[in-house]
């Protein structure tokens, strides 16, 4: 259990911060264009895995700390 716990925060620490960095990332940046292209925010009610990120980073470094730090998942 104890294994699965720390996997699991460091996947989650991993999405979250990979969730981050693809922010700063450009929008044509495998294509060379010479045109600049900007994302145009755009509110929307789909389901989207970015609007988690700080929940997930958050949920990781709590699940890593409680893992490392305390027997509650039977180290």
């Amino acid at each position: 259990m104890s294994k699965l716990v720390f996997i699991l925060s460091i996947i989650l620490i991993t999405f979250a911060v990979i969730m981050f960095v693809v922010d700063f990332l450009p929008i044509d940046m495998f294509n060379s264009s010479n045109q600049e292209m900007y994302i145009k925010s755009v509110s929307s009610n789909s389901f989207s895995w970015v609007s988690y990120r700080v929940h997930a980073l958050v949920l990781g470094i709590v699940l890593f700390a409680l893992n490392k730090y305390t027997n509650l998942f039977g180290g």
